[in-house]
């Protein structure tokens, strides 16, 4: 059997459809209708002569590739993970092209990503969480480079976002504990003094526990930088110092799943049952959550779902669509599963 030749030229394509560049063009990427008929004509002929778009040279003359940028601070995170998945997904049913970098909670690595990909001809710039700094962010909105933010506030209304109601989110998370009868309820979390997520988490237990006339009690809450670098050593030093004081809290609440698997792995180690001495509850809903015994309850963020809207508005913006929300607040729910005691009065 001979050998099909590789052609570079979408000329030849035309060619042998029987229609024009243009048609094809559109065809192939559906940037504007096309009869199916046709459609499939050109298919076929793309087939039989094996033909490949050379999507680095439609950049040079577009100055796009169709891919969009994706900067998030830890690809080993697992919700990044599920975030990007949804991303990742409808952008390809899209058929747009992701470009995934990692800035490690460094704002100069970030930076430095986003001169690289300009000259990658990318069409638009998607940021999931990070630190609160945005001023090179909102330069680029400025400068009418498409932009979105996840998880990520950055005070600005005109900066397009996905994001979910943190501090209500964790205000409920209480108000279910007391619900409970949960009345001690110590709390551990990142710092959040640079990132406005962190912080509206923290507000909103503290707000949680106003709403319940339940007095904050410094000793059982732990804010520490460690468990950025490292969640479960983080947690361990955190649990012992809630545990070494007269009064312990009957519930631990997290700012995140991973410090929540830490704190049950460490009140295993002490022997402390969960959730017969002491419970857990966590927040993000990490599939890690479903494999801890007893398994998690803990508040659920729509990550995939954040993934998909951020991808969706920033395509619609790349497009020229009108966008009526630009600022998208996600619901979220609170999943009760195994490592919750409901208290008696």
């Amino acid at each position: 059997m001979k050998k099909k030749s590789k052609v570079t030229s979408i000329k030849d394509v035309a060619k042998k459809a029987g229609v024009s560049i243009s048609t094809v063009s559109n065809a192939l990427n559906d940037s504007r209708y096309v009869k199916k008929e046709t459609k499939e004509k050109i298919l076929e002929v793309v087939s039989d002569l094996n033909y490949t778009p050379n999507i680095i040279a439609r950049g040079l003359k577009t100055r796009s590739t169709r891919t969009v940028a994706v900067i998030v601070p830890d690809i080993s995170n697992q919700f990044f993970a599920q975030v990007i998945k949804g991303v990742e997904e409808t952008a390809r049913q899209r058929n747009y092209n992701v470009l995934l970098t990692c800035s490690y909670y460094d704002v100069s690595e970030e930076k430095r990503s986003i001169e690289i990909l300009k000259q990658q001809f990318v069409s638009g710039f998607l940021f999931i969480s990070g630190y609160n700094s945005f001023e090179h962010i909102k330069s680029l909105n400025d400068d009418k480079v498409p932009v979105v933010v996840v998880d990520r506030e950055p005070g600005d209304k005109k900066v397009p976002s996905v994001l979910i109601d943190n501090f209500e989110a964790m205000r409920k998370a209480v108000n279910f504990l007391y619900g409970i009868r949960h009345r001690r309820i110590g709390y551990i979390s990142y710092t959040y003094d640079n990132q406005t997520t962190v912080e509206r988490r923290y507000k909103g237990y503290r707000r949680g526990l106003e709403d319940n006339n339940l007095v904050y009690d410094p000793d059982i809450v732990m804010i520490s930088e460690t468990l950025r670098l490292n969640e479960l050593e983080g947690s361990r030093e955190a649990v012992k110092k809630i545990l070494n004081n007269k009064n312990i809290p009957t519930v631990i609440l997290n700012a995140s799943d991973f410090i929540a698997v830490g704190v049950i792995r460490t009140l295993k180690e002490l022997n402390i049952k969960v959730p017969e001495d002491i419970s857990v509850m966590g927040f993000d809903n990490i599939l890690m959550s479903l494999y801890t015994d007893p398994l998690l309850t803990t508040v659920k963020q729509p990550k995939k779902q954040m993934g998909a809207a951020a991808v969706s508005l920033l395509l619609d913006i790349i497009e020229g669509k009108r966008v009526k929300n630009k600022n998208i607040i996600l619901p979220t729910e609170i999943i009760d599963r195994q490592s919750i005691k409901k208290l008696q009065d």
